[in-house]
């Protein structure tokens, strides 16, 4: 197995340079850390010309990667590790490796289409399905999604979901999405598009909906991708949300940068979750290199 992941990277490296992009690499440790609300960074001690400083390991490259954005504008892509605090079970690690690129001047469908050609290149499938988020709510959970609390608990107490009243509409959300994530991909790879503007992270909310995706394939997700959000003013916004009371400090370097940030999509993709998928595993366990 360990030949046959050589080459998977070898052929996805190959696909971006081909369509002209330029590989990037960019530090592991961080002097800020990458704020998201659904995942923990990684803090260390590290001692410095005799000074004790604190540091973070990159849970993504995203935001180095966009400083470099902001200064060279061209279309870039890493292969790098990364690592994730409380990471536990059969498709999570704490250390992983991760693709993600940037493309300048298209939005989220030009990557869509972009990781179908990537899939095609390696021999992984030939065709997609798109999905509308609230569609996928509907047809496998047989709820009504609204991004109003008190809609969406009257939605789900109509069609017989029991749950606490103190439970948020996120807590709610993600609990069923769990079960919506399990059946998705299993025909063809399927893109969801169109989610609530809560769930924007960093990406542009246009008419109400984020412009973001995320790919599954066979249950598993595989990518996340999204059109930029540009306003430093509302990146600063989502970061000081994003960080719910945690100890991490923002990234005042990548403010700056948003200063003079170009407008474009970005992606990312677990690469041992593909390859596991790609080699028709069920369990990064499986994984022995």
């Amino acid at each position: 197995m360990l030949s046959e992941w050589s080459e998977f990277l070898h052929r996805i490296r190959e696909f971006f340079i081909q369509k002209g992009y330029l590989e990037v690499h960019t530090p592991l440790l961080l002097p800020y850390p990458n704020i998201d609300p659904n995942v923990e960074p990684v803090e260390l001690t590290v001692r410095e010309c005799g000074k004790e400083k604190r540091l973070w390991l990159q849970t993504s490259p995203e935001f180095s990667m966009k400083k470099l954005l902001s200064k060279h504008r061209r279309d870039i892509f890493q292969i790098t590790k990364v690592f994730r605090n409380w990471e536990c079970g059969k498709l999570h690690r704490i250390e992983f490796t991760m693709l993600e690129w940037y493309k300048l001047d298209v939005g989220y469908e030009h990557i869509i289409q972009e990781i179908g050609e990537l899939m095609s290149y390696l021999g992984l499938a030939e065709g997609y399905k798109v999905t509308r988020l609230e569609h996928a709510f509907e047809e496998h959970a047989g709820v009504v999604l609204s991004e109003e609390e008190e809609v969406f608990k009257n939605n789900l107490l109509a069609y017989g979901y029991e749950f606490d009243d103190k439970e948020d509409w996120e807590n709610l959300f993600f609990r069923i999405y769990i079960e919506v994530e399990r059946k998705l991909g299993f025909e063809e790879p399927e893109f969801l598009t169109h989610f609530p503007k809560r769930l924007s992270s960093y990406a542009k909310v246009e008419k109400g909906y984020a412009e973001r995706f995320e790919l599954y394939i066979r249950g598993v997700e595989i990518a996340n991708g999204w059109t930029e959000e540009r306003d430093p003013q509302e990146i600063r916004r989502r970061m000081e949300v994003f960080r719910g009371g945690r100890d991490l400090p923002i990234d005042e370097e990548l403010l700056r940068a948003y200063q003079n940030f170009p407008p474009c999509a970005g992606c990312s993709i677990g690469l041992e979750r593909l390859f596991m998928v790609y080699m028709g595993l069920e369990s990064l366990e499986e994984l022995y290199f």
